[in-house]
This record gives C-alpha cells, sequence and structure tokens, in this order.
C-alpha cells in the first residue's frame, strides 16, 4: 500500500485550516441579523383608534376609519368653515408612562394600498417626562413629517430623524425648544394621520394603511461586533502563521486605488442649522443676528448670507415673517389676549407687534380675530394706536 502523503506545513491528523477572514464574514452576518431591531406599529395587538376632524373649529369636515382585513383604511373629507380644514386619526400605540423607545437611527417603513390622497401628514406623539400632562394635549410633543403619495408607489421610508417638532407646537405649548432640547422619540405613545398640504375641498379622499414599523439599526453594538470579529481574524491570522512555521507572507503590492469620497455641501450644512435655530428658537424676543451665530458656529455675515439665500428675505424681515405666522396661528386657535400672543411669539412691546402685523397681513390682530368670528379680550394698543 502506497503511504499517505501530506503537505510540507501540514501535519498528520491535522485539520485544514480554515481562512481568517471567516471571522470577518460572521461578524458581518451576526451583526446584520442581531444589531436590526423592528417595531411593528400597524398592525399592533391592542390598537385602539379614534377619528377626528375640525367640528371644534367650526368645520364640517369627516373621518371615518375602517380595520377590517387588517387595514387601516381612513375615508377622510375636508369642508369649509374652518380656517385650517383638518381631517385624521390618532392611532393609540402604548399606554401612558410606557410609551415606545423610537430613539435609535432608522426608518419607519409604510406600506399604503390603494389610495387617493395626496399627502399624508404623519406625527409621532411622544410624552416628556416632568413636562407632558394627561389634561394637556399640547404638552405631549409632536414630531412631524410629510408623506407625499405617489400613485403606483406602495412603500416608503421615512427617516426617523426627519420627524421635527413643528414651530407652532413651540407656541401651543408655550414652551422653547432650548428648554427641552432636541427630538428624543422615546416614549412615543400616538401616531397622528392626518390629511396634509393640498388636499382639496369637498372630495372624498381615502388612503389604506397596510403596514407600518420602524427599523432600526444599533451602530453601537454592531462596531463591537464587527471589531470583535476583526481581533479574533487577526489572531486567527497569526496563529496560522505560527503553525506553519514558514517565512512570513509577502505583503502584496501595487497601484494605490482611490475611490472618489461623495461631497457634502458645507453651505448646505449651514443654511440647514441657521434656518432651524431661527424656527425653533423665534420666541426668544432677544433673538439677533449674533445669537444665532454663536448658536449654529455660523458666523455672522455667513448667517445673513444663508438666509437670504433661503428666503429671499434679510434676517430681521424673515424673523418677523416667522413670528407673524407663529402669532396669527395663536390668534385664530387660542383665546389668548394679543398682549400674550405678543409675548409668546418673541415681541415684549405690544404696538411694536401690531405694526409688525398690519405690515404683514394687512390687518390687525383683532380684525383678524373679528373676521374669523373669534371673540377675544381687547387690544388696548389697538385702541391706543388706530
Amino acid at each position: 500500500m502506497r503511504p499517505q502523503e501530506f503537505p510540507a506545513n501540514a501535519r498528520p491528523g491535522s485539520r485544514p485550516a480554515w481562512p481568517p477572514w471567516t471571522w470577518v464574514l460572521l461578524g458581518i452576518l451576526v451583526s446584520a441579523f442581531l444589531c436590526r431591531s423592528t417595531v411593528e406599529l400597524w398592525p399592533r395587538t391592542g390598537n385602539r383608534i379614534q377619528t377626528f376632524a375640525d367640528a371644534t373649529s367650526g368645520g364640517r369636515s369627516t373621518a371615518a376609519a375602517d380595520t377590517a382585513g387588517g387595514e387601516l383604511h381612513l375615508s377622510l373629507r375636508l369642508d369649509s368653515g374652518a380656517v385650517w380644514p383638518v381631517a385624521g386619526a390618532i392611532l393609540f400605540l402604548a399606554p401612558h408612562d410606557k410609551g415606545l423607545d423610537l430613539s435609535a437611527p432608522g426608518d419607519l417603513r409604510v406600506e399604503i394600498g390603494p389610495s387617493n390622497l395626496g399627502n399624508l401628514q404623519m406625527c409621532l406623539v411622544e410624552e416628556i417626562p416632568g413636562f407632558t400632562r394627561d389634561d394637556r394635549w399640547q404638552t405631549a410633543r409632536y414630531d412631524c413629517q410629510d408623506l407625499d403619495l405617489v400613485p403606483g408607489t406602495s412603500r416608503y421610508d421615512l427617516p426617523l430623524d426627519r420627524f421635527l417638532t413643528p414651530p407652532w407646537w413651540y407656541s401651543t405649548a408655550g414652551v422653547r425648544s432650548s428648554q427641552l432640547g432636541a427630538e428624543t422619540r422615546r416614549g412615543v405613545v400616538r401616531m397622528v394621520l392626518q390629511t396634509g398640504e393640498g388636499t382639496p375641498l369637498g372630495e372624498p379622499r381615502e388612503v389604506r394603511i397596510i403596514r407600518m414599523e420602524t427599523r432600526s439599526f444599533h451602530w453601537l453594538a454592531s462596531g463591537v461586533v464587527l471589531g470583535a470579529s476583526l481581533l479574533l481574524g487577526f489572531l486567527h491570522l497569526l496563529w496560522n502563521r505560527r503553525r506553519r512555521k514558514g517565512p512570513a507572507t509577502p505583503i502584496p503590492t501595487g497601484p494605490v486605488v482611490f475611490q472618489p469620497v461623495e461631497a457634502v455641501s458645507y453651505a448646505d450644512r449651514e443654511r440647514e442649522a441657521v434656518i432651524r435655530c431661527i424656527a425653533v428658537d423665534f420666541a426668544d424676543a432677544e433673538l439677533s443676528l449674533e445669537k444665532v451665530s454663536r448658536s449654529t458656529g455660523v458666523p455672522v455675515d455667513r448667517v445673513t448670507t444663508q438666509v437670504k439665500a433661503a428666503s429671499g428675505l434679510l434676517f430681521k424681515a424673515y424673523l418677523n415673517r416667522v413670528r407673524g405666522e407663529a402669532a396669527r396661528k395663536l390668534l385664530l386657535e387660542t383665546d389668548l389676549p394679543v398682549s400674550e400672543v405678543a409675548n409668546r411669539v418673541g415681541y415684549g412691546n405690544v404696538p411694536h407687534f401690531n405694526r409688525i402685523f398690519r405690515e404683514l397681513f394687512d390687518t390687525t390682530p383683532s380684525a383678524l380675530r373679528a373676521q374669523s368670528g373669534i371673540a377675544a379680550p381687547p387690544n388696548p394698543a389697538e385702541e391706543a394706536n388706530p
């Protein structure tokens, strides 16, 4: 019988060495499966749905919900009567003090069935410990994003970090963004689905939601797994070299290949930071170019440039426009005195507020309320300065 032959770098009875990069492949697979989490929002066991419309604001819009077959079918119709017609539904996701933690980076995946609604506004409602109260819905933070529905498209992925608190919420809640900080999405208890911009009046609209879930990826855990796999692969490589007792494997040489890197516009990041700062801090009566510059790290002259590029207005004119829009919303949706409205949007001087409001909307705060049929306390500053 011919004796068994073995490779020069192997021993009889030893097993073939598997390559060290196998550890890296294993780390990638473990990271892909164990570091990704999914939270199902619809259908979800125990979901409760409540429809709403603008009847409390004098409107005649209607909303109805049907969950037969596991789909969330919303039938919506906007009608006149309210300043901002709206109709939609509230999806209760978790009980009070037991909100869902959606803080990890990721997307909200939405699967839509046959629908004829053009724009759907989606808001995640999160409770803020020490601030949210059961008797005031305004104290639960609204993080909103608009979804433009495209015919023939059934799946949408919305980045969770694009769900931002709109400026009107800060005014309605009577708080500044600097007091609460950025959105966290750590205690989400409800989701609001409602008609978005451009929805026509008097025409029935419907939207069918088949499935909603968040898909998050835990980068820190993934980094730990991949780092451990690289370390194990390196140790495996050293062990194989030691067993072979042969010369070190030469390092291959060759031309260096540079991969193109996508450039991100620094000016775009500056513009986004400046506009966001103004949107959340406009209620600060002392907000100025210098204060925006300190908050964003953008030089003062660049603040003016970025505001002009984004809106076509100078800084002061743009700030007055943002404050004016917030004031108009408060005047039409609340019965706060004009002086309190002025103070909440950043004007400590009521006559000055009246003058700016008239320049923006060609009317006075009290006249706007009178046109809308809203009774409110008189505005002493308007009586003194007709």
